[in-house]
């Protein structure tokens, strides 16, 4: 008999102003073989059950009334304060998988703008700008060479909201060759990855 491994769902609740804040991480599909594609939903409302009908699509006044809005009466303070907990809540997906950020609010270009302000702090994340959405993948990369040699072993920053370009990246986990009980500092999976890269 075999099993199937599903990332398990994932939300948090933090309070505005007298408004309920809840954030959701939803494993929605696998992108690759081995990697997930999560979604996230964000909603401002008053009671816990309104923002789980309006997450679930419920059919009743409790979800529709949250259809149209964006920040209810906590103006754009709830934006940024829900990017900053999305920017905690990723170090608890595994590495390879993706999130994505979309912009289906009531307001989506308002959304969207105030979004994109903060890829100047963060980079790596990739915007389609089509769709309005922002996606982030999980060091290392599904495509990285480091998945064919080594074992991964994955590693939250001490600043869960910093961004993870350049020598960052190898802070969010560390390598040890497959089969080897020992794991590399960033320094020595640096000089491994180097020794890799070529092939």
């Amino acid at each position: 008999m075999t099993y199937r491994v599903r990332r398990k769902f994932i939300s948090t609740k933090f309070c505005i102003d007298g408004q309920i804040c809840k954030i959701f991480l939803d494993p929605e599909r696998e992108y690759r073989k081995g990697y997930w594609f999560w979604k996230v939903g964000f909603a401002v409302g008053k009671s816990n059950r309104q923002l789980n009908d309006w997450f679930n699509h419920k059919k009743n006044k409790r979800a529709r009334s949250l259809d149209n809005k964006i920040t209810g009466k906590t103006g754009m303070k709830a934006i940024l304060r829900g990017f900053k907990e999305v920017l905690k809540l990723r170090w608890l997906i595994q590495p390879g998988d993706c999130i994505e950020l979309d912009c289906t609010s009531g307001d989506p270009e308002r959304q969207f703008h105030a979004w994109s302000r903060w890829h100047k702090h963060h980079p790596e994340w990739v915007i389609n700008y089509d769709y309005k959405a922002f996606y982030w993948y999980r060091p290392p990369y599904a495509d990285d060479a480091v998945w064919k040699s080594f074992d991964i072993t994955p590693i939250t920053p001490v600043d869960r909201t910093a961004n993870t370009t350049g020598e960052k990246y190898f802070d969010c986990f560390r390598v040890k060759p497959k089969g080897n009980k020992k794991e590399f500092s960033m320094e020595q999976t640096l000089e491994l990855v180097g020794q890799i890269l070529p092939s």
